[in-house]
């Protein structure tokens, strides 16, 4: 059923790649698609969701679980390009909290673990950091993984920390040379004048 544009009644587009869903299988499990999908948005009138920010192939995943219960571990659509080995899973938990799916939370943060095991020293680990704690360290950063792998790593804290560090003073300078490039702006505008 996953799919399959037969008895389908709601289309959802992941970055220009179709994909045939049916309301019923899609609102039972999630909040975010029984509202989305009522009549008084223009979504529920026309019966079709876009997704065009994020990943691609994580979007996927989350409606292949909504069908099957689990997701594919290697590329389920050869129209996405995969995500790092090590932020898939955190992608996908990252969507299933936006669309209120706590059971594949859990099933993500679970493949995150055991990826976890077996990849910390991969090359895609910096960028799983940063992205835990550049878009997720609110939710994922308290999960206990996360802290024992502070913990334990010794490596980590000694190796990456400081990259880490790096980057995000890159990012934050990178920031403030916008902001102030914006601030100049306005100042050689001028204040608008107040309406009477």
């Amino acid at each position: 059923m996953f799919n399959e544009e037969k008895y389908s009644d709601t289309t959802i587009i992941i970055h220009s790649i179709t994909l045939h869903a049916h309301r019923l299988v899609l609102c039972l499990q999630s909040p975010y698609f029984t509202k989305a999908l009522q009549v008084a948005f223009a979504e529920g009138s026309m019966r079709t969701i876009e997704f065009q920010e994020g990943s691609g192939i994580a979007h996927w995943r989350v409606f292949e679980y909504l069908y099957t219960g689990n997701y594919s571990d290697g590329l389920s659509s050869k129209d996405f390009e995969e995500d790092p080995e090590l932020c898939k899973d955190l992608r996908v938990y990252a969507l299933a909290d936006m669309f209120f799916l706590e059971d594949l939370k859990a099933l993500a943060l679970e493949k995150f673990k055991r990826n976890l095991g077996e990849l910390w020293m991969s090359d895609s680990f910096l960028e799983c950091v940063w992205e835990v704690a550049a878009t997720h360290a609110h939710d994922l950063g308290s999960k206990e993984i996360f802290k024992d792998l502070i913990c334990e790593g010794e490596d980590f804290v000694v190796d990456y920390f400081p990259q880490l560090l790096v980057s995000q003073e890159n990012l934050m300078s990178t920031n403030q040379r916008a902001i102030s490039g914006i601030s100049a702006i306005d100042f050689d505008r001028g204040m608008p004048e107040k309406a009477h």
